[in-house]
């Protein structure tokens, strides 16, 4: 189940509020013992417009901070490979200096270990060996 989107539920609430305080303006001659309920009404629709907008103000200002780190990761990543293919070329591949940096360096390839062979004609373990 999504969550319900609270922009349309405060647009809702606030244009019901309007409504109100709209048809409680126009009836104010009937409604003179509930103008201090009014006015507070007023009020806190204005100031829930005003916390609104500083709401919408630090997200778009979120927003473009996520966009400015997010640009600055890719410029240093490309930074630090341009960095570590300096020092492969400058020290070379498989020199081991090239761990003070993090950088791995190239190790030769292990060579496979020799199958013990059996000197002996139809050896058990010359079958168990060649089976593999």
């Amino acid at each position: 189940m999504s969550k319900p989107d609270t922009r349309n539920k405060l647009a809702v609430i606030l244009a019901r509020w309007e409504l109100l305080l709209a048809a409680a303006e126009a009836n104010q001659d009937d409604l003179c013992a509930l103008e201090h309920y009014r006015a507070q009404l007023k009020a806190a629709l204005e100031d829930t417009r005003a916390a609104h907008e500083r709401k919408l103000g630090h997200v778009a200002a979120a927003r473009q901070a996520t966009q400015e780190v997010r640009a600055l990761v890719r410029l240093g990543r490309d930074l630090a490979a341009q960095l570590e293919s300096g020092v492969r070329l400058l020290y070379g591949r498989r020199n081991p200096k090239l761990r003070e940096f993090g950088v791995k360096p190239l190790l030769p390839r292990a060579r496979k270990k020799a199958v013990p062979r059996c000197a002996v004609q139809g050896c058990p373990l010359e079958a168990s060996a060649t089976a593999k």
